[in-house]
């Protein structure tokens, strides 16, 4: 329970967050983390589908450096809504925690986001999908390896684009196997072949 001088200073503070300086918005993120973290993660939340890009941004970066905690919430927010606002945020938020805290795996029920994002035929979803799973090391690499023979011409092209930075032999063998399916779109082999002579 926050009692109304607690509230003030809540408010106060969060006012300072959503500064344009980042000195006082960092300032102000690191004691409403400490002393305020409940109300203010379910602030930052609900940002998530703020139309204000600049609030939804700022509102990512913070949850992104609240740690694992974020992707419980992040989970149900995203199976419990339509919007692809919010949708697309809890993924990019998922990649800010993925990345701060070195994460190279995720829990199954955090699996299930991510597979629903990919297979959402929304661009951007797809390519989101697709930037957090290259963050995801080997378990990333298993699935970008089978969605890069998808009939979706942008979630194989975007698949071909995260494995080719994350070049190891088993990504050398499917390129082998790609260049050499007459299946393959050959805008496919162009991005493949085009990294292979740079």
């Amino acid at each position: 329970m926050i009692n109304s001088w607690d509230s003030n200073k809540y408010i106060e503070l969060y006012q300072d967050f959503l500064h344009p300086n980042p000195n006082i918005n960092s300032q102000a993120f690191l004691i409403l983390k400490k002393e305020f973290q409940v109300k203010f993660m379910d602030n930052l939340l609900a940002n998530l589908e703020e139309e204000n890009l600049s609030i939804r941004r700022k509102s990512i970066l913070a949850l992104g450096m609240l740690g694992k905690k974020t992707l419980r919430s992040i989970v149900p927010l995203y199976m419990d809504t339509n919007n692809t606002i919010v949708k697309v945020s809890c993924l990019k938020t998922m990649i800010k925690v993925v990345v701060n805290f070195n994460l190279e795996e995720l829990t199954q029920e955090e699996m299930l986001v991510v597979d629903s994002g990919l297979k959402d035929d929304d661009p951007a979803m797809i390519l989101t999908s697709i930037c957090l799973l290259r963050q995801l090391g080997r378990t990333g690499r298993n699935i970008l390896i089978k969605t890069s023979r998808d009939q979706n011409l942008l979630r194989a092209k975007a698949s071909i684009s995260a494995l080719l930075e994350m070049k190891d032999q088993t990504v050398d063998d499917l390129f082998y196997e790609l260049l050499n399916d007459k299946s393959i779109d050959p805008m496919i082999k162009e991005d493949i072949l085009r990294d292979k002579m740079n």
